[in-house]
């Protein structure tokens, strides 16, 4: 169908979503977030793994971004790639209430960069109209929610004609109630300009209804590493683009060897909770990667700024076992529906030797939190427990005695000093009781039993390790 008899049909829907804040660390049915705000996005590269559909973990998923499509400078679409694969995902993620969008462009066909195809598409009326036309007859054809434009970049001589793409397009989809995002690079600085993002205008940044940042292949020993995820957060904001309009890319492979996070974790389940493995064990070259701890971080850090979402490429290497990432952030978004936004900001998440130490809010052991002197705690009796420590509680005077091996550390409730191996040390902290529960400043209590203790403040994270 023509994109000017399509213009006649116009759809409008206004959702107003209102959110109250509760008491700290407490459960509260009535503050409840749409799981369907923060977006979680998979790319499916359709032509590049021979995974079976019904493996994917569509229940966990927003959004599934179908690749790739390719342009012509004529303005023609190339013939949909496995088009009874489409035909059956858009089925099935339909049935799970996740939309599935055409991604359009990547950055080669057959070995060839596609960026030249694209200028030389948009720079011409009418092979921009062809491509328009048959990017919403695919629209159409296949019952999409959306498309997704990945040119891969425009310049400094480009940006107008990507402009006008984007405006032009924009317009032909929300006519049809369907959404355009954009594939967009990552920055390296929050003032730096680079070439291959700042030629894209407010206008062009606003008509898109969000954009997905390749925060990953940075020429660097590490690829996608956090302050880069922070920084270009922060860049594509300080262009214009509202935070619930911007959604956070996240690989699921590594650099330089290019192996895919299921199979470092086939290789060895361990290599879930690193994020780099040297040379001549799974691969010729280093395999630099994110693995579960950097991925929680980074998907902490993307919902405490509230961030549009997080995108992952590609979807079909994560796992389909405990070592799941989708299943990872199912957990964690299901932990922020379950408090008040005020506990969500202050909840803090704690790893022992990389392994995370889970605290579930239905146990009702208590939660690691940030203290108003913006200290960590952390329920005292299972993590003692954990590394094989034992505890005892005296009620009357609510004192505290930790043994492990040969260390023995003595603390009070609402005391800042603690007691180890009967030498006392201020903290700047102290114990608490939270309904009913002890939480012990964490840091304070791991290092006096020997335990060397990190912060990553972006993800409200301890990593504590022997």
């Amino acid at each position: 169908m023509n994109s000017k008899i399509i213009k006649l049909i116009s759809i409008s829907l206004l959702i107003l979503l209102v959110f109250t804040n509760k008491s700290f660390l407490a459960i509260d049915n009535k503050y409840e977030i749409n799981e369907k705000d923060f977006r979680v996005i998979g790319y499916y590269s359709a032509t590049s793994f021979d995974e079976p559909l019904e493996n994917l973990q569509l229940d966990k998923l927003t959004h599934i971004m179908y690749g790739f499509l390719k342009p012509t400078k004529e303005g023609a679409l190339l013939p949909v790639p496995m088009p009874e694969k489409l035909q059956k995902l858009v089925h099935l993620a339909h049935e799970k209430n996740v939309k599935v969008f055409a991604t359009i462009g990547g950055w080669s066909y057959q070995n060839v960069p596609l960026a030249p195809t694209f200028e030389a598409m948009a720079a011409n009326d009418e092979a921009r109209q062809k491509f328009i036309d048959d990017v919403i007859d695919i629209v159409n054809m296949y019952d999409l929610d959306g498309v997704d434009l990945d040119w891969e970049y425009p310049q400094k001589d480009t940006g107008d004609i990507y402009e006008t793409l984007v405006l032009e397009l924009s317009e032909e989809l929300h006519i049809l109630g369907k959404e355009l995002s954009a594939a967009v690079a990552g920055a390296a600085s929050v003032n730096d300009k680079p070439e291959t993002s700042r030629m894209i205008s407010k206008k062009a940044l606003e008509a898109l209804d969000f954009i997905q940042i390749m925060a990953y292949d940075l020429a660097a020993k590490e690829h996608s590493p956090m302050w880069y995820a922070q920084q270009s957060l922060a860049y594509w904001q300080k262009q214009g683009m509202p935070l619930q309009k911007i959604v956070l890319g996240l690989p699921l492979y590594a650099r330089p060897s290019w192996k895919q996070y299921r199979h470092l974790v086939e290789a060895n389940p361990e290599y879930a909770f690193q994020n780099f493995v040297e040379a001549g064990i799974v691969s010729k070259l280093d395999s630099s990667y994110n693995g579960l701890p950097m991925l929680h971080d980074k998907t902490v850090m993307a919902i405490s700024k509230n961030a549009g979402g997080i995108m992952f490429f590609d979807i079909n290497e994560d796992t389909n076992d405990e070592y799941s990432v989708l299943s990872m952030i199912d957990k964690l978004l299901d932990t922020r529906k379950k408090l008040s936004e005020d506990s969500f900001d202050r909840l803090a998440w704690i790893y022992i030797n990389n392994r995370p130490l889970e605290f579930l809010t239905e146990e009702d052991l208590g939660l690691p939190h940030i203290d108003k002197n913006g200290r960590t705690l952390i329920p005292l009796r299972k993590a003692m427990e954990h590394i094989g420590g034992s505890v005892d509680f005296e009620p009357k005077g609510q004192i505290i005695t930790i043994k492990k091996e040969d260390n023995t550390i003595v603390l009070a409730i609402n005391s800042p000093t603690i007691y180890v191996n009967n030498e006392p040390i201020e903290m700047d902290t102290e114990a608490v009781l939270i309904n009913s529960r002890t939480h012990i400043p964490v840091r304070a209590v791991f290092e006096s039993l020997g335990y060397k203790v990190i912060w990553q403040p972006a993800g409200r994270s301890v990593y504590i390790s022997e």
